[in-house]
Order: structure tokens, then sequence, then C-alpha cells
């Protein structure tokens, strides 16, 4: 039996009108800011992630009850002037955003690009 294909809009649907408006923010965010990378949503994480062609998977939102982070793959390697990044793991750091203020255009597009770029570096760099 084939499995139906899931949608970013499943993974929103249970979600509160406020939750899922910050999550289509940030996916129009992402999608502006590196407009190569794919949206896939992840029914087994509850999450939208991106990958980029050359860089791979890099970034995911993940709504939650009353918020939403945006997960970054390797933001540990990420430079964060802004301070936005949260997160004790050795891998990934987050951005939380609870409301529209949070989301902090200018900050978030440098984010995205770094970590798109570090990825693709890193990629080439082991070929």
């Amino acid at each position: 039996m084939r499995r139906r294909s899931v949608a970013p809009e499943d993974i929103l649907a249970p979600h509160t009108p406020a939750v899922r408006t910050l999550c289509e923010r940030l996916r129009r965010h992402v999608s502006k800011t590196i407009p190569d990378a794919d949206e896939v949503a992840y029914p087994v994480w509850h999450a939208i992630g991106y990958r980029h062609p050359e860089a791979g998977y890099f970034c995911g939102i993940f709504p939650y009850t009353d918020h939403v982070k945006l997960y970054f793959e390797f933001g540990v390697m990420l430079d964060d002037p802004d301070g936005l990044l949260e997160g004790e793991g050795k891998q990934t750091r987050y951005v939380y955003v609870k409301s529209a203020k949070d989301i902090r255009v200018g900050s978030l597009e440098q984010l995205l690009q770094q970590a798109t770029s570090l990825r693709i570096r890193k990629v080439r760099k082991k070929n």
C-alpha cells in the first residue's frame, strides 16, 4: 500500500490560527531568502524542513502549542551577533518565535544565508 504524501499544510492544520500565521510568515521568509530551497513536510518530526540542492537539510520550522521554533541544523556554527539563537545541543540551535515581533527579518536572513553557505562549503570540501 502506498502512503499518502504529506504537505506542509497538513503539519499546520491542527494548530491555532496564531501559530499557523507565524509559520506562514517564516515559510515566506525562508523561501524569499533561499529561493532554491525545497520545502518538505516531515510528519514524524511534525515539522516543515528546508533542503538546498547543494547544502542539503539546513533548517526547519517546528510548530508547538503556543509558539514556533526555527531550527538550524548546524546552528552551533552560525555567527549570531543579535543573540537570537537558543539551545544547548552539540549541533542545532533555534530561534524561539512567540509573536510576529520575534521574526526579525534582517537577522533571520543573515542566519539563513549563513546556514546554507556553511553547508555548501562543508559539502564541497568533502568532495
